[in-house]
């Protein structure tokens, strides 16, 4: 039996899919493959980061800058304020940066919200890289005056000289926080308005579903009898194979765990056991799916991006479909008709590792 280790074909870190041969890095988030994963657990609210309750999502969300340095409740993201004066001076407002989940905090990325403004030197034969995003603070529809608060924020990401950065990644509790570089009011046809006070802001990261990666969960290994009996209440009642092992990827569901159906096989001795290798099997335990064909999908997509704009969600494609599933209670999704994509008809997508067992 050999002892070399494939190369992987998801990033272990954002779960994109990597490239044929033997990368060395993650074109998407920078992350070393040769690097041991990080193992994280998920940080309390009151403890190493600042975290806010808003009305458009259901988890807590995390303040990563802004000219507001504590925790607000108080604080109206776009889409949500409903008085019919623009804020005042004393109002928070909160805006979203335009981030995508990885492993233990976000990252950002030229040309998907942001743009590299500057590079200065540093000590130590160092540089430092200035990023720019414009974001867009508005009311509710028919409210605030018909203003809207235009604010570019920063971020920096630091460099050996020599080497360039397209990015930038933003960890929980150990980064310096994004600042607001310049914000003002403007009509709806783009005409600055000075006499408003600008409001105290709030830099906010896009809602983080806990996904795959954030919980500190493994797939525990059963019995068929014990299997079969934890999969009571389940709609999804067969026998499954990982697609990519139990590494986190990024799929049109966001960040999960992909699974097809496979025949059941024949319990085997102790001697089949040990000399025949079969792929490993797995029961799965998903109690309210989101079931869509494959050819609905870029429509239902478009939807969701609209009702999550609506309420300030204004951000990247797999953050706002694993708000929109978490938003109406779904712990898994089924796509039906996917051979295009995935080369089998059905496959599903699991959110965490604690929805499988291996038989």
């Amino acid at each position: 039996m050999s002892n070399i280790r494939p190369s992987p074909r998801f990033c272990p870190q954002c779960g994109a899919l990597l490239p044929p041969g033997e990368p060395r890095f993650c074109i998407e988030c920078g992350h070393a493959l040769g690097a041991a994963p990080e193992v994280v657990s998920p940080a309390p609210s009151s403890a190493g980061r600042m975290t806010v309750r808003l009305p458009n999502a259901r988890v807590e969300q995390s303040v990563i800058g802004g000219t507001v340095k504590l925790p607000s409740s108080g604080a109206i993201p776009p889409g949500m304020w409903v008085l019919d004066e623009p804020p005042s001076a004393q109002a928070v407002v909160a805006l979203y940066a335009p981030l995508r989940a990885v492993v233990g905090g976000w990252s950002g990325l030229s040309g998907q919200g942001w743009r590299r403004a500057e590079r200065q030197a540093m000590a130590g034969s160092r540089v430092a890289f200035t990023f720019l995003a414009e974001r867009v603070w508005f009311p509710a529809p028919g409210c605030g005056g018909g203003l809207q608060l235009h604010v570019t924020i920063a971020a920096t990401a630091e460099a050996q000289e020599g080497r360039e950065r397209l990015g930038f990644r933003y960890r929980e509790g150990d980064d310096p926080p994004m600042e607001v570089v310049s914000a003002e009011w403007r009509t709806g046809d783009g005409e600055t308005v000075v006499q408003h006070p600008i409001p105290a802001i709030q830099i906010m990261a896009p809602p983080r579903i806990p996904r795959v990666s954030d919980l500190p969960e493994v797939i525990r290994r059963v019995s068929r009898g014990e299997a079969d009996r934890w999969v009571d209440g389940s709609t999804t009642r067969g026998t499954y194979q990982l697609l990519g092992g139990d590494v986190q990827q990024r799929t049109p569901a966001g960040r999960g765990l992909v699974l097809v159906e496979v025949a059941e096989t024949e319990r085997r001795n102790w001697l089949q056991r040990l000399f025949v290798l079969t792929p490993s099997r797995y029961r799965a335990r998903i109690e309210r799916p989101f079931t869509i064909d494959w050819g609905q999908l870029k429509r239902q997509v478009k939807a969701i991006q609209r009702e999550a704009a609506s309420l300030g969600l204004d951000i990247e494609t797999d953050a706002a479909v694993e708000w929109w599933l978490d938003r109406y209670g779904y712990d898994g999704v089924i796509f039906t008709g996917a051979r295009q994509r995935y080369q089998c008809d059905q496959v599903i997508v699991a959110f965490r590792r604690g929805q499988l067992v291996q038989v």
